[in-house]
């Protein structure tokens, strides 16, 4: 086929491209016609993108006609003029990034398209962040002015292909029965697709918790904290009835426990994001909407959930068939690809190293992260702990005369996401990662979180647990509280905010709230004996000193027992 010359539509030229109906038909024309085509080159995914991001991003557009005045060929791209950088249309939001074009135009166009692209702007490559499928590498690989340039890797995709039977058969095993059982027993479960964003935006910021959250912990990365566009990008792409976009919600009460965001390409569904509550950690909310979500999928005649490249376990765990994709980086030039793989050979050669050495590379960031914040104060302190130290960590108890004097306060919640995401390290062994991987884990082990946040910062936190065991790490020993108990611990308050009260107000209302639970009858708080601010709170509370644990080192031995009259009452019955 005979592609008509290409030409690049840049500034106000591209915009006007992207308002015109005429343009748009061709497009979904074009986009209805090409074989890897998938919903991210859809005119309703990119223009809404291409919308959401103008502050930041220009939209490029290489195209190329037939005689007849039909689009061939089309390439989606945005500029930073600012940092210099060249994308595809949706950068990281778009999971596959690819061109557009009618079957044997594609080398041509690639290579006449570049060659403008090179002229026109400044960037040092383009990214692909996967390739539908692999055999586009080839495609990629074989175009004049890009084979020498082009960076390529391939990934196994996970896949779900959805078979009634199988399906039936999940929700008939014995262990998901119990599952959904459990759950029921909580409030009114309800499934269902999302298409009015109206509706998104009733509870769209109790799924975005969530998932930033989780993602904190897990990946070190806030995707809608730290971008300020997604959430109002996502919301027009429910909108937009061409986007692809692909909702669905688990209520449990009326309230978002989980949910899915996908884009729908004809074929299959991406996964986009899953979203679950962390306090329904136990019930596994997650599972449970992908099983509903593949009965959905199969209702809406679509046969394969897109799991997505990544690595992910879960995925794996989910996943029935893989197929392979690509990624790939083409270079401006043969010189700056040969300068990106020294950079990468050195990195492989330094992360061998540490491997070599037993040193993981999460290891090695974290050793870093540490070793640019250590003071010399730090260092004498360790140098003396070695030698000798001495410690006590006093234990104290509330009854419920003592929570009926106390008063709820109105800037404390509980398990309050929001807030902890809100977290900032304060000190120089604390790191933001690590404080939300501990929330993580404790929130979905059922401990509650108690904070309180100004001015968007989180200023205090303490954490409540009903658990009967309890290791207290400052002395490196158990506790066993009775039956009825809850303990209050690991309280603190941001440097900046320390000196108005808010470690008293915050277990005052700990107290007021742990004791609605008539089956409550003890609170326990632990204190170091030398931590005479937090000590003198709690003893001027009215809690009731029990007995002391300690723990001693003489240049490395240690040494730890507990007072002699230590006891708590009903603690053998515990």
């Amino acid at each position: 086929m005979s592609l008509t010359q290409v030409s690049l539509l840049r500034g106000q030229a591209a915009e006007a491209a992207l308002s015109d109906p005429r343009f748009l038909a061709h497009w979904r024309n074009l986009h209805g016609s090409c074989p890897h085509a998938t919903a991210f080159q859809s005119p309703g995914f990119v223009c809404t993108w291409y919308r959401a991001y103008c502050a930041q991003w220009q939209p490029v557009i290489a195209q190329s006609a037939q005689a007849d005045g039909e689009l061939a060929a089309l390439w989606l791209l945005a500029h930073d003029p600012v940092a210099g950088l060249l994308a595809h249309a949706g950068t990281h939001q778009a999971e596959y990034q690819v061109w557009l074009a009618l079957p044997g135009t594609d080398a041509a166009f690639l290579s006449a398209a570049w060659k403008q692209l090179k002229r026109a702007l400044a960037f040092s490559a383009l990214g692909f962040k996967f390739l539908p499928n692999a055999t586009l590498a080839d495609t990629l690989a074989s175009v004049d002015g890009m084979h020498d340039c082009a960076k390529i890797r391939s990934h196994r995709r996970p896949l779900l292909k959805l078979d009634a039977e199988a399906v039936k058969a999940s929700f008939s095993k014995k262990s998901n029965k119990s599952r959904f059982n459990r759950l029921k027993r909580l409030g009114t479960i309800e499934f269902r697709r999302l298409t009015d964003p109206a509706e998104l935006d009733l509870f769209f910021d109790k799924l975005i918790a969530f998932y930033d959250f989780r993602q904190g912990a897990i990946n070190s990365s806030t995707p809608f904290r730290e971008d300020r566009h997604k959430r109002a990008f996502h919301r027009a792409l429910l909108a937009d009835g061409d986007s692809g976009a692909y909702v669905t919600v688990t209520m449990l009460d009326g309230e978002p426990i989980a949910a899915f965001w996908g884009s729908d390409s004809g074929h299959c569904v991406h996964l986009g994001m899953l979203f679950y509550s962390p306090f329904l950690a136990e019930h596994s909310p997650g599972k449970l909407h992908i099983m509903d979500l593949s009965a959905q999928l199969l209702r809406d005649g679509i046969q394969v959930l897109d799991l997505t490249p990544g690595g992910d376990a879960w995925k794996d765990r989910f996943a029935n068939d893989h197929d392979t994709v690509a990624e790939a980086i083409v270079y401006r030039s043969t010189l700056a690809r040969r300068r990106a793989d020294g950079q990468e050979h050195l990195l492989q050669l330094a992360r061998r190293c540490a491997a070599a050495a037993g040193v993981s590379t999460a290891t090695v960031r974290s050793f870093t992260h540490r070793l640019v914040r250590v003071r010399p104060a730090q260092v004498i302190r360790k140098l003396r702990d070695w030698t000798t130290i001495d410690r006590e960590f006093r234990v104290y108890r509330a009854t419920r005369i003592l929570a009926a004097s106390q008063h709820a306060d109105d800037r404390v919640r509980c398990n309050a996401l929001p807030d902890l995401l809100s977290f900032e390290a304060g000190e120089s062994w604390q790191s933001r990662d690590g404080f939300l991987s501990s929330a993580l884990e404790r929130i979905e082990n059922g401990t509650r979180a108690y904070s309180v946040c100004i001015d968007d910062r989180l200023a205090h936190v303490g954490w409540l647990t009903h658990g009967l065991q309890s290791y207290m790490t400052e002395v490196k020993q158990s506790m066993t509280f009775p039956v009825g108990s809850v303990a209050l611990f690991d309280f603190y308050s941001h440097p900046n905010f320390r000196g108005r009260g808010l470690y008293r107000a915050t277990i005052s209302h700990m107290l007021q709230q742990a004791f609605t639970d008539e089956a409550i009858a003890y609170a326990y708080i632990s204190v170091l004996a030398d931590n005479a601010p937090s000590r003198h709170v709690i003893e001027k509370m009215g809690f009731e000193y029990q007995g002391s644990f300690y723990w001693q080192r003489r240049f490395g031995k240690e040494r730890k027992w507990a007072s002699p009259s230590f006891s708590l009452p009903e603690a053998a019955n515990a």
